[in-house]
């Protein structure tokens, strides 16, 4: 992973860090406040469907107080058909206002009072008709009250409500809510909802009938939540008009009372995006500085490391090298043993060289090629043979079905030779050093195993790193890691399974390829 991943990483946990506790905090204050707004809300509903009961009902009881009014001026028969016009005059919400007697014809009473309601009526107990609209769409009720002092006779009137409903409506147009009133009935006789007055004038149904219903019987509690005609939901209050027996409700949408919420909730996020994009850019220099700081040091310290194996290794070899010139003083005689030991001297720096060079050659997919693994393993074997011999190993190799792959040869060799010279070194005298090419799952694989005395496991998590080794002088702990970085550049992966005193095996893989088409043959 790259330095600028690593910082990028890096700077997005100090921000998620630093930003979390503020998301956390303004989700909390936020709900608390839609609560309390909510809770305020309903609150208020309760109060103004109070308020509008007692106004509606006020209204209804001035009315039929005024007809009561009416009914004892009129007690004198000669002067009662003028007393009720001026009745009419002083009420204008009273229309067709009739005296009541034994023998008045169905005919002339209002228009839904029955005879049997003003029998009621006569007999003392006054009465009111069910919500109805009038030819003229005018919203009425009929009501009668008994005549004071005057037995068996009673006062009827129409009782026009279009006062009621202006009042419904100012309620809205102020903002405070909407105000539904309804009859015992559960029908809607008012609404400062345009949607819903059309159910006025059709008498649909409506949503809340139900609950209007038992309202007005008194029974149960009344919701505080609930789904509106269009799908909305609503928060509200209900009353009960004791008087008349209706229902009034006083309904605001639950969007209306969360919208400081959700302006809160966007305030949040703009804090939270800033102060994301902040600590982001903060955490992205501050890591890259920190990084920066711990790749220079991690780079001092592996320069020393290095530079203390090859004091060591070039040391031992200065040593050696000396020793050949003190050899070289004994004369000719001495020559055979001087060459030698000049070539020997000569292939360790090499393989010096070689490691270094390896370190720092780039892997290019320019320079990748089909290669079967098959006689890529006997290439090796062939190779690398001479060294096995002198630590008296012997190579074997074992190629199935061919794998083919595509990788620079000359890495791959590096880094496969590599790994067959650790294990013919890491081989007793006498043992055998097995390769294998397979392919499996789709994928071309290279294996050395070695019968050696194998690795714990501890050992395993650092076998890669740069400087890590355990042999002895000539090795600088470049190997591994040149064999690691030369696979995974070129697009495979190495493992390795290793057991005391059971050997080790190292295993390369790599995205196995179809065979290339044979050359033709020139004519």
């Amino acid at each position: 992973m790259t330095r600028a991943k690593v910082a990028a990483r890096l700077s997005v946990m100090l921000a998620l860090t630093g930003v979390a506790p503020i998301v956390a905090l303004g989700a909390v204050g936020i709900e608390a406040m839609r609560r309390h707004a909510e809770s305020s809300t309903i609150a208020t509903m309760q109060e103004l469907a109070r308020q509008a009961a007692e106004r509606i009902d006020a209204y209804l009881a001035a009315q039929e107080e005024a007809l009561r009014v009416g009914a004892a001026a009129s007690a004198d028969d000669a002067h009662s058909g003028q007393r009720l016009e001026e009745l009419v005059l002083e009420a204008p919400g009273l229309g067709r206002v009739v005296r009541v007697g034994p023998k008045t014809p169905p005919s002339a009473l209002p228009e839904r009072i029955t005879p049997a309601m003003a029998a009621r009526a006569r007999a003392g107990a006054p009465v009111r008709s069910a919500f109805y609209l009038a030819r003229d769409l005018t919203p009425a009720q009929d009501l009668c009250v008994p005549a004071p002092s005057q037995p068996h006779v009673a006062v009827c009137a129409s009782l026009d409500l279009l006062e009621l409903w202006r009042f419904v409506g100012r309620v809205h147009g102020g903002g405070a809510g909407t105000v539904l009133a309804f009859d015992e009935t559960g029908r809607l006789v008012a609404s400062g909802a345009g949607a819903l007055r059309a159910a006025v004038l059709t008498g649909e149904r409506v949503p809340e009938a139900e609950v209007a219903v038992r309202v007005a019987r008194g029974e149960g509690t009344a919701p505080t939540h609930w789904v509106g005609l269009e799908g909305e939901a609503l928060l509200g209050g209900w009353a009960r008009l004791p008087r008349s027996g209706w229902a009034v409700a006083v309904a605001r949408p639950a969007g209306d009372a969360a919208r400081a919420a959700r302006t809160a909730q966007w305030a949040l996020a703009a804090v939270v995006l800033a102060a994301l994009a902040l600590s982001l850019a903060v955490g992205l220099a501050q890591s890259k500085r920190v990084l920066a700081e711990i790749e220079r040091e991690e780079r001092w310290r592996t320069a020393g490391r290095i530079a203390a194996g090859v004091t060591h290794d070039l040391g031992h070899r200065v040593a050696i090298l000396q020793q050949l010139a003190r050899l070289a003083e004994d004369g000719p005689e001495a020559l055979p043993r001087l060459r030698d030991g000049l070539r020997a001297e000569v292939a360790a720096l090499r393989a010096f060289v070689a490691d270094f060079s390896d370190l720092s050659r780039d892997v290019r997919a320019a320079e990748r090629v089909p290669l079967e693994l098959g006689a890529f393993a006997a290439s090796l074997v062939r190779t690398a043979g001479p060294h096995a011999g002198r630590e008296g190993v012997t190579l074997a190799l074992e190629a199935g079905a061919q794998a083919w792959i595509r990788a620079d040869r000359h890495l791959l060799e590096r880094a496969a030779l590599n790994l067959v010279w650790n294990a013919c070194e890491a081989s007793p005298a006498g043992a055998e050093v097995r390769l294998r090419a397979a392919v499996e799952g789709g994928r071309g694989l290279l294996s050395v195993a070695d019968r050696g005395a194998g690795m714990p496991p501890e050992r395993l998590a650092s076998l890669f790193d740069l400087g890590s080794t355990k042999r002895g002088a000539g090795h600088l702990g470049l190997g591994l890691a040149n064999v690691k970085r030369i696979v995974e550049g070129l697009g495979g992966a190495v493992e390795v399974a290793s057991a005391e005193g059971a050997g080790t095996t190292f295993t390369l893989s790599f995205p196995a390829i179809a065979p290339p088409p044979p050359l033709e043959e020139e004519a």
